[in-house]
């Protein structure tokens, strides 16, 4: 073979084989990166044990005395206290840097049961958990530190102090970010317990520099595992039934 042809020839294989595989080629990525991300991350600060805020509404000093009398026991001399606040720290970071966001806001959704009779999705179902939009009745206030990112949240009650709003609520946290022109979004999720009042009768008081007075409880929802069982009873025993539908 004429060595002068050599070249072109390995020319023409190189092309005939690039050629073969360019589909599969095709198919791969240029590049891979991370998009940017925002993390929001609370942590509850009222129960850490069960990882929920928790609020006592207290409603009328005579359903106090019935909704012990409903679990046998006579009424106990205790103060008829509310604490309309839960309380939860908060840091905001932007692919793992802390940063104070350009905005944060929450929400606050009624996690409620109901007895459904009439709109069964299947025919065992006989209890349903029905979320309610009840940000109306709150008030969040974020407070930041000096450090960027870090600082609390105060979620307030401010609804009216009825039985009927004694439930297991989540707290829906979302931020954002300016990054230039663009805007970065993240979010999470807490607890908060709004029960009428505290299962134990073991607490400490402190007198705050107005003059009134702060009631910490011990293990207030002992000795339920969770705010729904607690919130449940205590609507029965404040002759609140479980709706149906």
């Amino acid at each position: 073979m004429n060595k002068r042809y050599l070249p072109v020839i390995a020319a023409l294989l190189i092309a005939v084989t690039c050629t073969a595989f360019l589909p599969v080629f095709a198919q791969l990525p240029t590049y891979i990166y991370a998009a940017p991300t925002l993390s929001v991350v609370t942590i509850a600060q009222d129960d850490q044990m069960r990882g929920t805020g928790v609020i006592w509404i207290a409603p009328t000093l005579v359903q106090y005395g019935l909704y012990w009398k409903s679990i046998g026991s006579a009424t106990p001399i205790l103060p008829v206290a509310q604490d309309l606040m839960a309380q939860y720290k908060v840091l905001v970071s932007y692919n793992g840097v802390p940063v104070t966001p350009s905005t944060i806001f929450c929400q606050i959704i009624e996690k409620d049961k109901s007895n459904p009779i009439k709109d069964q999705q299947f025919p065992a179902e006989n209890l349903e958990t029905v979320p309610v939009d009840m940000t109306g009745s709150f008030m969040c206030k974020f407070r930041w530190s000096a450090a960027p990112g870090v600082g609390v949240l105060d979620l307030y009650y401010t609804g009216p102090g009825l039985p009927v709003n004694i439930a297991d609520y989540v707290v829906y946290v979302g931020a954002s970010y300016a990054v230039g022109r663009s805007i970065v979004w993240g979010s999470d999720i807490q607890d908060v317990c709004v029960l009428a009042y505290p299962n134990s009768p073991l607490f400490t008081v402190i007198t705050k520099p107005d003059g009134t007075l702060h009631y910490v409880y011990v293990d207030p929802l002992a000795p339920y595992r969770s705010c729904e069982d607690l919130a449940m009873f205590e609507k029965a025993a404040l002759g609140v039934p479980i709706p149906w539908t």
